[in-house]
């Protein structure tokens, strides 16, 4: 894996580690939603709604949706004075795959003592004075 996908993924599961930021991914997650403050029907939540959803105030969901942003979860755009945001499917991807990935490696402590017994049994031989001083 690059150094760059590897900070990325670093960064999106450092956001997703935070319970509020989850629950605005969950939010956000719909793809159209009617905004309660400027009545429209638009792409995103708008910050207004997400404080009142979440009853927190505007600075801890803008905090939250900048460490977001940051690390590609959510989209951003702006309509007249109003800020919406919305979830970067292609960000979430990224992070499933990688998690998936991790899921075909074998998980057996056998298969890996088998694969590394060959190395730990020249590593012992080789031990000063030789495994009979380390058995005393």
């Amino acid at each position: 894996m690059e150094q760059s996908s590897t900070h990325d993924l670093d960064l999106v599961f450092k956001a997703l580690a935070d319970p509020l930021r989850r629950k605005l991914l969950r939010l956000l997650s719909n793809p159209q939603y009617f905004c309660k403050t400027s009545q429209e029907a638009l792409q995103g939540i708008c910050v207004q709604d997400l404080t009142q959803y979440l009853s927190v105030p505007q600075s801890t969901v803008s905090r939250h949706l900048a460490i977001l942003s940051h690390a590609g979860l959510v989209t951003h755009s702006r309509w007249r004075t109003w800020h919406y945001y919305g979830v970067n499917a292609k960000s979430i991807h990224a992070a499933i795959n990688w998690l998936k990935a991790l899921d075909t490696q074998p998980v057996s402590p056998i298969a890996t003592i088998d694969h590394h017994k060959d190395w730990l049994a020249e590593s012992l031989k080789n031990l000063p004075g030789g495994l009979e001083d380390w058995s005393k």
